[in-house]
């Protein structure tokens, strides 16, 4: 599962008055403890689906591989086991293994270097040695040597550790091998052969060493490593968030793997030794580019700060650093505060026209929405709103917001609120809810007064002209929002989580369909159903599922109207991962749109859309 458990112990502060120091989960929300099984994340692809799984018995892992079948879109059986990288990397000698970190340089600069004994630092081998001085052992075993297992060092039934939270990425460069990229609890972030399964190299992150020797102990308990989210953009320059299991962020050149294993792979580290204000990044990164001057535009990792730093703040890490340079605020990193103490998210990021961020759109654990303006210099954070439930009590904010927006009007920004934290969390009856904001710059929003409520019971009344958005408040006394959502055609999909007591408890979901522009179900856009026909709004799903999934399965044109109009329609599956390598139909969407006009990144005037609604 991709759901991520947050255990939260309350300390005394001082300086930024008081954020709580959090230790992050690393286990799964939810697991089928009689098998012992978890499922991990899944990244469904044009006929394929890499998948996760999860051996909560001995925090082992696999990988694997499907390919769908053609029919029904590859919905239900029929799938295929392509590769189990778990397996192959079983019968992989550890000697073979293209297994590589780096050592922290005078200046602050990272140096790769083979993930071997005789290569590490004299302060990498300290802290493998522990007392006993069996550090070159531990090396070995984290290598994948097993003859010391049951003795020395824990049983394992997989040389590959799980992954939780972490999330499978596809780099495929013309005339270069496709690999898929995944961060792994056993300290390394995993490079795949997408057609063969066979591991092409992997990385331990230096900020990680203070930890490694737990996964060699007999006593070990489950923790966090390389369990963060991971990007790669079109150049294959890969950024990851280390997650729990370190504060801070790498970034990699995987663009030719043969590069990498040449010594040039690594670009850099960044963590809290660089600066105070980086924490725990539990959300996704990003790369884009963004205007340092009116003349000069370079190209970073855009990072929210996350978990346990010292207050708010958005990072921007310069994806062209020399690799011989160290770190040096406002020369090749930035940083924009909130000014506030509490953890910041992934922003949602708003381009121009060329390709330039202008604005990103983040919020935080006290329910607030940042408006970080990119645009001009200095760049700057506002305060854009702050989630309330109808009882005036903030609303966590810890998804990536989903946006929309018009040419001539303003921006919508979508996102739940929720969280699981403290353990009490889990049984937690605090009101979360979902909100579509919409922006007129400079406008703020003052309280979901200014907003619309919506139901999901047919009653919903039209939305004034003066209405600044709408929000709906889950039913579910235990359910919130996790994981962003999915945007298709002016519908936005998301799912629910109700956790259970503990991860062999019941959890479940629930899978919502809304309009876009107007909160609605099923308004003429868009048609969601389930399979018995009712509709897909507040339905409850059989199992947890963090995300919905969608699978094409047809398009279709119309002829021209008697207006010269033409319009699409659309359909689509909406399915979950119910088992290794299988997936299960919980509905169906079918969306109408005019070609070559609208889609959830063209939304015709907002205004005009809600009046037409009424």
């Amino acid at each position: 599962m991709n759901g991520r458990m947050i255990w939260v112990a309350l300390v005394a502060c001082t300086a930024w008055a008081s954020a709580a120091a959090l230790e992050i989960g690393s286990k799964p929300v939810a697991a089928d403890c009689t098998s012992g099984q978890a499922s991990g994340p899944v990244l469904l692809r044009q006929g394929e689906l890499y998948q996760a799984t999860v051996k909560i018995g001995d925090w082992s892992g696999n990988f694997s591989r499907y390919a769908l079948s053609p029919e029904a879109g590859g919905v239900g059986a029929s799938t295929t086991l392509s590769w189990d990288a778990g397996a192959i990397l079983n019968g992989t000698p550890p000697g073979q293994r293209k297994i590589y970190t780096a050592t922290v340089q005078p200046n602050g600069a990272l140096e790769m270097t083979p993930f071997a004994w005789l290569s590490l630092s004299a302060a990498q081998q300290a802290l493998l040695d522990l007392d006993d001085e069996a550090g070159e052992k531990r090396l070995a075993y984290l290598r994948g040597d097993r003859t010391l297992e049951g003795t020395l060092f824990r049983r394992r039934s997989s040389v590959l550790g799980d992954s939780v939270h972490s999330t499978p990425v596809y780099s495929g460069q013309v005339d270069r091998r496709a690999a898929v990229y995944l961060g792994a609890n056993d300290g390394m972030l995993h490079a795949f052969d997408a057609t063969t399964g066979v591991e092409l190299f992997a990385y331990v992150p230096d900020a990680l060493f203070a930890q490694l020797h737990h996964l060699a102990s007999p006593a070990y308990q489950h923790r966090a490593y390389v369990d963060g989210l991971a990007s790669v953009n079109q150049k294959g320059l890969l950024v990851s968030g280390m997650g729990g299991g370190a504060k801070g962020v790498f970034a990699l050149d995987v663009a030719d793997p043969a590069r990498f294993v040449l010594g040039r792979g690594v670009l850099w580290e960044f963590g809290e030794h660089n600066d105070s204000l980086m924490g725990n990044v539990i959300s996704l990164p990003q790369i884009a580019r963004v205007r340092v001057r009116s003349d000069v535009e370079r190209q970073f990792a855009i990072v929210a700060g996350g978990m346990n730093a010292e207050a708010g703040a958005l990072f921007l890490l310069s994806l062209d650093k020399p690799r011989d340079e160290g770190w040096q605020r406002n020369s090749n990193y930035y940083r924009i505060e909130t000014k506030e103490p509490a953890a910041l998210s992934a922003p949602v990021l708003l381009n121009d026209g060329e390709g330039r961020v202008r604005y990103a759109y983040a919020g935080d654990l006290q329910g607030n929405l940042w408006r970080f303006d990119l645009s001009v210099t200095p760049w700057s954070a506002d305060k854009l709103f702050t989630a309330r439930d109808a009882s005036g009590r903030a609303q966590p904010i810890t998804e990536q917001p989903l946006l929309a927006y018009a040419q001539t009007g303003g921006y919508l920004i979508l996102f739940g609120t929720g969280q699981l934290i403290e353990a009490a969390d889990r049984s937690s009856n605090a009101k979360q809810s979902y909100y579509a904001i919409i922006d007129v710059l400079p406008d703020k929003v003052s309280g979901r007064s200014q907003l619309t409520q919506r139901f999901l019971d047919g009653q919903d009344l039209p939305m004034e002209p003066a209405s600044k958005g709408w929000f709906i408040d889950f039913s579910q006394p235990s359910e919130r929002s996790l994981h962003a959502g999915v945007l298709a055609d002016g519908a936005v999909l998301f799912n629910t989580v109700l956790p259970g007591a503990d991860m062999c408890s019941p959890t479940h979901s629930r899978s919502y369909v809304l309009n876009v522009l107007t909160g609605l179900p099923d308004d003429g856009i868009f048609t969601a159903r389930l399979p018995n026909g009712e509709t897909i709004a507040g339905a409850m799903l059989p199992d947890y599922a963090p995300v919905p999934l969608l699978l094409p399965q047809s398009t279709t044109i119309s002829t021209r109207d008697a207006q010269g109009k033409i319009s699409q329609e659309k359909d689509y599956a909406v399915v979950q991962v119910t088992g290794e390598g299988r997936l299960a139909v919980t509905g169906s969407l079918k969306t109408r749109r005019r070609v070559g006009r609208l889609s959830w990144r063209e939304i015709a005037n907002w205004r005009e859309l809600h009046e037409a609604a009424k």
